[in-house]
């Protein structure tokens, strides 16, 4: 089995490796990991040890359709230059860009581009697509929504919404709004989490829901998340979960915060489940060449 891995925001692949060797340990030779840097150094990022002294990077620059393409072509040209994998790892934003990659390469090819995934504390997932959810976001700009705006993140802005899609994203906008005061700003300087100020929507993320996008990542999923976690990143990770096919998902959680769990209790309750959605993957993409 070839792995990929992707480590999280203000991370690095050498800490990612501190991080799953642990897994690496238990799952065996059989499983060979290759790990991918970020293209972009930034700041230490949410649950980095005090210890590691980086450097440290981001997949994106930012969270705007155009930046969320340009991370999807530097990690499909790395998966072409060094591929193909069989499953991925990844952790917080490396976990969500594997999400928004699978879905982005299925819509491309009606196929996924690995047979499993394993995901730890996936934070919010963000399209490339311009057009997802276009209307419902210049609805959001125009003039009739202005006291939206005006009580939007920290207000009763929900009064304001009636249909069920647009209070599902507000919801979720707010819970990623919230990670400013985890440090995001700090660690990617340029990002504008004024989403809405703007009035332009180019600059607005366009956060995938499932309420709101109708595909599903169709591989067997491994998802596993924090008791001890931000209960926004929380949040996230459910969302994330949720993109997933739930018959052939596996879900675990640690009492831990952000990071991948360590203790042998937990990596010996979770490696099964690894080892079953990599068996189960490679079984759909024999039969369907899914």
């Amino acid at each position: 089995m070839r792995i990929l891995a992707l480590h999280g925001l203000g991370s690095s692949s050498s800490l990612l490796k501190e991080q799953l060797a642990p897994f690496v340990r238990a799952l065996g030779k059989e499983y060979q990991f290759k790990f991918l840097d970020g293209a972009i150094p930034c700041g230490r990022g949410p649950g980095v040890p005090a210890w590691a002294s980086g450097p440290f990077y981001s997949y994106a620059t930012g969270f705007t359709p155009a930046e969320m393409r340009q991370a999807l072509r530097h990690l499909d040209d790395f998966i072409k230059e060094h591929g193909p994998f069989d499953g991925v790892f990844g952790f917080s934003l490396g976990a969500a860009l594997a999400i928004t990659y699978m879905l982005d390469q299925q819509q491309k090819q009606a196929s996924a581009p690995f047979c499993f995934a394993v995901m730890f504390s996936p934070i919010f997932i963000v399209s490339p697509d311009d057009n997802y959810c276009e209307q419902l976001l210049r609805r959001w700009l125009s003039d009739d929504y202005a006291v939206f705006r005006s009580k939007f993140p920290n207000g009763e802005f929900m009064t304001e919404l009636e249909d069920a899609s647009e209070r599902a994203l507000a919801q979720y906008l707010q819970q990623v709004l919230s990670m400013q005061s985890m440090g995001i700003g700090m660690i990617l300087p340029n990002t504008n989490v004024d989403f809405l100020g703007t009035k332009r929507p180019e600059e607005i993320p366009r956060l995938v829901h499932p309420d709101l996008f109708d595909s599903r990542i169709k591989i067997p999923t491994v998802h596993v998340s924090g008791l001890s976690d931000s209960p926004y990143i929380g949040k996230q990770s459910g969302v994330a979960r949720d993109l997933c096919t739930p018959s052939i998902r596996r879900v675990h959680s640690h009492d831990g915060g952000h990071d991948v769990p360590f203790k042998i209790s937990d990596v010996k309750a979770i490696v099964p489940s690894i080892k079953a959605m990599a068996e189960e993957g490679t079984q759909i993409r024999a039969l369907y060449g899914l």
